[in-house]
């Protein structure tokens, strides 16, 4: 009876233990990808009417002077951080018509196609932009955020992932999180519990 017993708490250890990982790991996954973004959209009502006010502005200044692209990048960049994904890619968009080959405007555009569910479109960004710069940091960890988060593939976002590491051993995420230490979690979670 004490090995039923013994083996019943170790499968409830191990449960919790299987538990606290997937939950730390869907944790750092959330906060990598989800926060930066969540933390730059306005939460007061005083933020919530600069961030309204600013976009009014740069609506007026784009529609003012069309062919200025970085008037259009900010307001890429004002939709963005007010989370709206459709009006960020059109306004992306504009700019790289504007301003061809802005390797920065390239991977904000892939970003916003990944919040737009357009995983795919995403990636293929981000491999335009590492094959003109295969170091591109952001690009190259956002590419893995979206094969992990968006497309599923856990395999190719650690390629992805340790690919990065090769050419910057000290990247971070936009958590603070060293991308090594997120492989090596992603990892040990691959691996067969004993």
């Amino acid at each position: 009876m004490d090995n039923i017993g013994y083996v019943k708490k170790q499968t409830l250890y191990l449960a919790i233990v299987a538990a606290l990982i997937i939950g730390f790991l869907g944790g750092v996954v959330y906060s990598v990808y989800r926060a930066p973004a969540d933390n730059a959209q306005p939460h007061t009502a005083e933020q919530q009417k600069a961030a309204a006010e600013a976009i009014v502005s740069l609506e007026k200044a784009t529609s003012d002077n069309p062919g200025n692209g970085q008037t259009w990048v900010e307001l890429g960049h004002a939709y963005f951080d007010t989370g709206q994904a459709k009006k960020a890619i059109a306004a992306y968009t504009k700019a790289l018509e504007l301003l061809p080959g802005d390797l920065n405007v390239m991977t904000d555009l892939g970003v916003m196609y990944h919040e737009d569910k357009q995983h795919q479109k995403a990636i293929d960004l981000f491999d335009q932009v590492l094959k003109l710069d295969p170091q591109h940091e952001q690009s190259r960890f956002n590419k893995g955020v979206v094969l992990l988060t968006g497309l599923g593939d856990r395999k190719r976002a650690i390629a992805e992932w340790k690919t990065l590491v090769q050419y910057k051993p000290m990247a971070a995420a936009p958590s603070g999180a060293a991308v090594s230490e997120l492989i090596k979690q992603l990892e040990n979670e691959d691996q067969p519990k004993k």
